[in-house]
């Protein structure tokens, strides 16, 4: 019997999990397309259910010759009215540079750590909170589109009431190609 109660139990969480996430799968699809009709849905664009104050990341690739245009929309109700944006350019490389004085048990350097080293190319809190970006990217590269949501301010009467404000609501990054035209001479 308690077997068969716990097997309800987490069979009825598990149902909700999946509701939630299904609720915010093709979340992307509302944000506001590309006025040039030159550019065409990526299919690295994706929705998620986020959490207040946790940062979040999509990663992507890149490629050169193309031109990008990435939007965000968002749950305004549970994840505030703006949202920060960043993208973030990884590579692989040193974290930290070894010290010369750093001689190990044999008389050997230690040798630095190898890991992903972050490079902020852009950030929307310097660029009036915005949720749209374009760019030409000028080689193929692994990037990372990170957001996190400020949350909506607690009301007092909700508080009063015992209402818990929910923490966690829908986000969709929508990310549009088109091959960089040529212009100039």
């Amino acid at each position: 019997m308690l077997l068969r109660s716990l097997i309800i139990s987490i069979a009825c969480t598990t149902v909700v999990c999946v509701e939630a996430q299904s609720a915010c799968a093709e979340f992307w699809r509302s944000a506001p397309r590309a006025t040039d009709a030159r550019f065409t849905v990526n299919g690295q664009s994706r929705a998620a259910s986020v959490q207040v104050g946790v940062p979040t990341e999509l990663n992507i690739i890149i490629y050169k010759g193309q031109d990008y245009r990435i939007s965000v929309v968002h749950d305004e109700k549970i994840l505030g009215e703006q949202i920060a944006i960043r993208i973030i350019e990884k590579v692989r490389g040193p974290k930290k540079p070894a010290a010369t004085k750093d001689i190990g048990v044999k008389g050997e350097r230690a040798k630095a750590e190898i890991g992903d080293v972050e490079k902020v190319i852009w950030d929307n809190q310097v660029h009036d909170m915005t949720n749209e970006v374009e760019f030409t990217a000028t080689s193929t590269k692994r990037i990372a589109v990170e957001v996190m949501a400020p949350g909506v301010p607690e009301n007092p009467k909700d508080a009063k009431k015992g209402k818990v404000t929910p923490d966690i609501g829908c986000l969709g990054i929508l990310i549009e190609h088109m091959p960089t035209p040529n212009i100039g001479f």
